[in-house]
């Protein structure tokens, strides 16, 4: 049996003036993506409500019960509070129980699996690549999509 071969990957090394020229690009994409709904903009803990407030990057406001979050039961009100969000706005974090939790997570707490999925499935339907427009293209060239048959419609 032949051994299978492995293939060496190049690596590329940029200067630092080229790693520097992309900071600025990239932060403005950051900041793009900053504002959808898929992140966290802003994060308090209420200790009134005992309740984790999320605000979304388009303004929508998430609750969770602390209860509901298994990361954070048997911890204080004062470690509750000290939350911030990731850089990316993908995640929250209490730096002192070192405890890192994922927007997809805390939605899927918050709305259920199945919402969540048709979220995160709607935002990947809007992105946009030359590959998606190129079969775009393609499929507008074959008369586009197929209508549905009667027994799809049920």
């Amino acid at each position: 049996m032949a051994k299978p071969t492995v293939r060496e990957k190049s690596v590329e090394m940029l200067s630092d003036a080229e790693i520097l020229a992309q900071i600025p690009v990239a932060r403005e994409r950051a900041e793009k993506l900053r504002h959808t709904a898929l992140r966290v903009a802003h994060v308090r803990y209420s200790t009134a409500m005992q309740q984790l407030v999320l605000t979304l990057g388009n303004a929508t406001e998430v609750r969770l019960p602390i209860r509901a979050v298994a990361a954070l039961r048997g911890t204080t009100s004062r470690e509750r509070a000290d939350v911030h969000v990731s850089p990316s706005g993908c995640a929250i974090r209490w730096e002192r129980l070192d405890v890192d939790l994922s927007v997809p997570a805390l939605l899927e707490i918050a709305l259920g699996r199945s919402a969540v999925h048709a979220l995160f499935g709607t935002a990947g339907g809007r992105s946009t690549s030359e590959r998606k427009a190129q079969a775009a293209r393609l499929n507008g060239a074959k008369g586009g999509r197929p209508p549905r048959s009667a027994a799809d419609r049920r």
